[in-house]
This record gives C-alpha cells, sequence and structure tokens, in this order.
C-alpha cells in the first residue's frame, strides 16, 4: 500500500516546484520581451505538455524548445516529439548556452530528402537575412536533389550560398556534421529532422540524435 501522507508529501513538492519553475520563466520572459521591444504575450495553461504544447505550436510561426539533455538516446522527450511531429509547424532547438547571434551565417545540413526541403521552405525567412549561407551535403546523402540545385533554387529567391561536401573520414555523419558547422563558424543550422519509426516516426535516425544531443548552436528543424 502506498503511503497517503507519502502521496499528500509528493503532490506538495510537485506543486511547489511547478510554481517556482512558472515564476522563473515569467521572469525570464518579462526581462527579454522588455528589452526587445516587441509586442509579447504570456500564455500559461496546464495539462499534459505535449498535448498543451502541440496545441498551441499549430497556430505559431516558431516554436523555440529547449536541446534535450545530452544523455538522451534516440526515444524523443515527449514535448519535442510533440513539437516535431503533432504540429505541422518548423522548432527551433535551443542549446542551454545561445550564441551571441542567430541567423547571420546559416549552415544547411541537405541530403535531398523532402524532410530536408521542408526545412528549407520554413527557413526562408531567416535565409532571406543571412549574410552568409553554406550548404553542407554527404556523399551517402544525395538521395533527391543535390546540394547544386538547392543552391540554384535559393539563387531563385535572390539568397547567394555556397556548397560543400561533408567528408566524414571515418566519423559519423552527425559528429562530422557539426564539426563542419564549426568551421563555418555558423550560429544556426537547418536541417530536417529525419526518424525511423513508421507509427510515430519519434525514433530518430543516428545523425539527427547526435545532432540534437550534441550541438552548441540553435538548430531549426522539420518534418
Amino acid at each position: 500500500m502506498i503511503n497517503a501522507a507519502l502521496v499528500d508529501q509528493a503532490a506538495e513538492m510537485i506543486t511547489k516546484l511547478v510554481k517556482e519553475r512558472t515564476e522563473r520563466a515569467r521572469a525570464a520572459f518579462d526581462r527579454i520581451s522588455a528589452k526587445a521591444g516587441e509586442a509579447a504575450a504570456w500564455r500559461q495553461k496546464t495539462g499534459l505538455e505535449p498535448l498543451v504544447l502541440g496545441g498551441a505550436a499549430r497556430l505559431s510561426d516558431l516554436t523555440a524548445i529547449g536541446r534535450p539533455d545530452a544523455s538522451f538516446d534516440s526515444q524523443l522527450p515527449a514535448s519535442l516529439e510533440a513539437a516535431l511531429f503533432d504540429t505541422g509547424r518548423p522548432v527551433l532547438v535551443v542549446p542551454p548556452v545561445p550564441p551571441p547571434t542567430i541567423g547571420r551565417r546559416i549552415a544547411i545540413a541537405w541530403n535531398g530528402s523532402p524532410k530536408a526541403s521542408r526545412a528549407v521552405a520554413e527557413s526562408l525567412p531567416f535565409l532571406e537575412k543571412a549574410e552568409t549561407i553554406t550548404v553542407l551535403t554527404a556523399p551517402a546523402g544525395k538521395r533527391g536533389s543535390s546540394g547544386e540545385a538547392l543552391a540554384t533554387y535559393l539563387g531563385l529567391h535572390g539568397i547567394k550560398s555556397t556548397v560543400k561536401s561533408v567528408d566524414p573520414r571515418g566519423k559519423s555523419i552527425g559528429k562530422a556534421l557539426l564539426e563542419h558547422v564549426q568551421d563555418q563558424d555558423a550560429d544556426l543550422l537547418v536541417m530536417g529532422a529525419s526518424g525511423h519509426s513508421r507509427i510515430r516516426e519519434m525514433i530518430l535516425g543516428g545523425a539527427t540524435c547526435e545532432v540534437l544531443a550534441q550541438t552548441t548552436l540553435p538548430v531549426l528543424m522539420a518534418h
């Protein structure tokens, strides 16, 4: 049997924790929105996080969510899974320490897949304002349009970019990609969210999993 007093104590601790997190989040929101000088509104809802997040994100241009803990495996945290697969909208995965700038120097992880194509389409507002754009390709990833074809497509939007091949040299694609992104001094990575589960696609592919676990810069993803 479960002691009723222990249940009450646990519920009280959870309530206190939620209140403290809410107060910290509200304080951060007020501080940032005041500096930004843009119209912003605080909305607070109670419920299961994936359901609340999924419903709100469907009517949002972009959802920003914290990067998963580096110890996570290929099973997505419920909130990130909902944002990626239940909304039809792009997601900005933010590292614990954001860079000084976001979107000035953009790297695109391109493998010609529909998911990568959608990520590029969703990132066009960022790409149009970027100072430099590098399209990163891998030999094993050319399942569809080439990096050069993507550069031509971006050119039709008046967006200049360069194409570079990622040579893993014995490393995993995810690790090699992150190293190339760092070499480009990028402050935003654009890539598709690749999954393998046919039911929910919440079991991430190797490169996507590695990037999410180890990235130190924001990643704009779409599925």
